[in-house]
């Protein structure tokens, strides 16, 4: 049997185990891989590509979603064989999501950092007829908005310089003045952007992790400043990092 997409197998090699990397190699590249391509990519039997994705899934190189493709799994991550798409993100981090919109009747947003912006994935508003409405799709400065901190807390200060290659972002005096905010935030589990970002919203935001330790993304609770006033950070701080705790474990 021959694979044009990832090569032939070598010579006297388990025609299963070829077979098993193979679709380990496309989900690698592909990122979402169906049962009927799996079977076409490798010219099998449907059967036979079920039993190779479930072992892959069994051992945790893939997992799969509710529209029943595959995916890269946790153990693929570990390996640094793979990155999450913001559809693995938003897919892993709903119930999560719906979890901190329950708690706290306050809308809760799914971000990840690109470059110097805080992007907004996903978003579940919240319940009460004042509220934050969705960010999805929305982009803020990364150092103002909690979940581009908690973000960027996770660089080391070579990674931080990377980011701001020209000089630090308003309201820093230099890198090194942002780098020690920025272990503050490390310090305390979570970031707050206190209308840094729009007069009367406050935000608290806590970073979620993958296997290797690395911040992948942030969830971020926001509401009318009125209804989270200081003395009400804390708390709802607590709530949010063990949901944030939560997912990572997930991950």
């Amino acid at each position: 049997m021959k694979n044009s997409a990832n090569g032939s197998p070598a010579p006297g090699s388990l025609e299963s185990v070829d077979n098993a990397l193979s679709l380990l190699l496309t989900l690698r590249q592909e990122g979402r891989l169906r049962l009927s391509d799996a079977a076409d990519s490798l010219g099998v039997a449907r059967s036979t590509a079920h039993r190779l994705l479930t072992t892959l899934r069994n051992r945790g190189f893939a997992v799969q979603g509710e529209d029943k493709a595959y995916r890269p799994g946790p153990a693929l991550y570990r390996l640094g064989m793979s990155q999450r798409t913001d559809y693995e993100l938003i897919e892993t981090a709903r119930p999560y999501m719906l979890r901190l919109n329950e708690e706290l009747g306050e809308t809760v947003h799914l971000v990840v950092r690109s470059g110097t912006q805080a992007r907004f994935l996903h978003s579940v508003e919240g319940v009460h007829a004042l509220r934050v409405s969705t960010r999805a799709g929305a982009s803020l400065p990364a150092h103002l908005a909690s979940g581009g901190k908690v973000l960027l807390a996770g660089l080391s200060a070579q990674e931080l310089a990377d980011v701001y290659p020209s000089g630090p972002p308003e309201g820093h005096a230099d890198l090194a003045a942002l780098h020690r905010f920025l272990a503050g935030v490390r310090r305390a589990g979570y970031a707050v952007n206190r209308e840094d970002t729009e007069r009367g919203i406050t935000a608290v935001g806590a970073a979620v992790h993958e296997p290797g330790g690395r911040a992948v993304a942030a969830l971020t609770v926001s509401a009318p400043t009125l209804r989270l006033p200081r003395s009400q950070v804390e708390p709802a701080a607590e709530v949010l990092t063990a949901v944030a705790r939560s997912m990572t474990e997930a991950l």
